[in-house]
């Protein structure tokens, strides 16, 4: 099993209140019986190389609730950005006994049932529904060490058991860059490739304005 023991905390508050218009239009339909975010153990988020976040559908103002696309995002640690509030909820489960894991999304609340991080045949990746893949295999990911220089922060190549490709970040330096697949660089030459898992909630948007202070 993967570790996701380390803490990494950003406890500076607000300086406003947090609102988040689309967010609690989308939550209100879906989980309007939330009265409190989940332990932050279970649920941490998903961290790219650069510090970026990664998103699915219902987590930020970048993504509408029928977006099932996955997203690395500016770095909004903590939830504490007035602009794009966020609940980055990642839960990692084994997925074989082959060392696989698959990650479902806490605020994949419209969906109809549970989805998890997949990637199809094309390399696109998406949160879906187990039922609706060709093969389990599109939901697995085993995680491998990156090189010595690279081995810090827990930091994780995720390789695909579908397509044999490893979790990759495009898009340069924009705004909001898409997830997908590609060839692994395990040399660390495409940094776009590293993950970790991180544990900061305090001041977190979790649904409709309320926060596990």
């Amino acid at each position: 099993m993967v570790s996701m023991s380390e803490v990494d905390i950003d406890i500076v508050p607000p300086t406003h209140p947090l609102e988040s218009k689309k967010l609690c239009d989308e939550c209100s339909k879906c989980d309007e019986n939330t009265k409190t975010c989940p332990g932050s153990e279970a649920y941490p988020h998903m961290t790219a190389f650069d510090n970026t976040l990664i998103a699915g559908a219902l987590q930020s103002d970048y993504v509408n609730a029928s977006d099932r696309g996955v997203y690395s995002v500016p770095n909004i640690l903590g939830g504490a950005s007035v602009d794009y509030n966020a609940y980055f909820g990642w839960q990692s489960t084994s997925g074989s006994t082959s060392g696989y894991h698959r990650f479902s999304n806490y605020m994949d609340k419209c969906s109809g049932g549970q989805n998890f991080l997949t990637v199809d045949k094309h390399g696109e990746v998406r949160l879906r529904s187990l039922s609706s893949l060709d093969s389990l295999a599109f939901a697995d990911w085993k995680s491998i060490n990156p090189p010595k220089h690279l081995n810090h922060r827990q930091y994780r190549f995720w390789v695909s058991r579908g397509t044999g490709k490893c979790l990759t970040v495009f898009g340069g330096k924009t705004k909001k860059r898409v997830v997908g697949v590609a060839d692994c660089k395990f040399d660390g030459a495409n940094l776009g490739q590293l993950f970790a898992f991180r544990f900061h909630y305090h001041f977190t948007f979790c649904c409709c304005g309320r926060h596990n202070l």
